[in-house]
């Protein structure tokens, strides 16, 4: 019992030790300090702005301006007014249509149509059936088989090697595989030789001539011989048209051996 009331009568005092200044432990100095330094960055800012030159701060102010447009392509395509970054209206659908729900076309970077400009440029109707089919970013156009290959060979004129030449230069600048396949007409071959062997000899004859005389990387290729099973006009006079017999190139980003 007597212990009892001892237990009873015992007083429990909790003191509260109040803290003192946070001293170097606490984190109030970092965030001077990082507003210290921002305003040091700001300042270095300000003074190289006022030592660059005309054309640099004129970069800069068409930058914040302007933004939708490079500053080489003069003022932003979509309004004459002045329009500073974060003040455009309207939500984009995606990545590609942004503010005002579009991007200028200069901001689009669309390798196979840009080919596909360069190929009209430089060969004009030397190549025909130019087709860009921006679902699986592919080109698709073809030439002449009798403008490349000797008549009833595989062996590739002399006066070609030129076109190809600049060909292949044009094929170094996307990435991506190339489908090379020969066609022909549907008439027999005069040589008797089977057309599916004839059409493919002359696509590894021009893919070879890529690989040897411009070094390029022989897996970008793909050969393929379809004889006259894909004929380019088949509602000309027994199907003789001179686009049936041709060469048919096909440049895709991921695939360029597929169908």
């Amino acid at each position: 019992m007597a212990n009892d009331k001892e237990k009873k009568g015992v007083t429990i005092v909790i003191k509260k030790v109040q803290g003192g200044a946070a001293g170097a432990h606490g984190g109030a100095w970092k965030v001077a300090y990082a507003d210290f330094v921002t305003a040091m960055m700001a300042f270095f800012m300000v003074m190289w702005l006022m030592g660059a030159d005309e054309e640099t701060k004129a970069s800069i102010s068409h930058y914040f301006n302007h933004p939708n447009t490079p500053y080489d392509k003069g003022r932003d395509p979509m309004s004459e007014t002045a329009s500073p970054l974060g003040e455009k209206l309207g939500q984009g659908d995606t990545i590609l249509k942004g503010a005002d729900g579009a991007v200028p076309e200069d901001m689009v970077k669309e390798p196979m149509r840009d080919l596909k400009e360069e190929l009209n440029d430089k060969f004009g109707e030397q190549v025909f059936g130019l087709e860009v089919d921006s679902d699986v970013d592919s080109l698709k156009f073809s030439m002449l088989g009798d403008e490349i290959f000797e008549e009833g060979s595989a062996d590739i004129r002399a006066d070609a090697k030129p076109r190809l030449d600049r060909l292949a230069e044009m094929f170094k600048k996307v990435q991506g595989n190339v489908l090379i396949e020969g066609h022909l007409e549907s008439r027999p071959l005069v040589s008797g030789e089977d057309p599916y062997l004839f059409s493919t000899q002359r696509a590894v004859a021009v893919m070879n001539y890529f690989v040897k005389m411009h070094r390029m990387p022989e897996e970008r290729f793909c050969p393929r011989g379809v004889a006259s099973r894909r004929a380019y006009a088949s509602r000309s006079p027994a199907g003789q048209d001179p686009r049936n017999q041709r060469v048919e190139f096909t440049v895709a980003r991921d695939n360029g051996c597929g169908e």
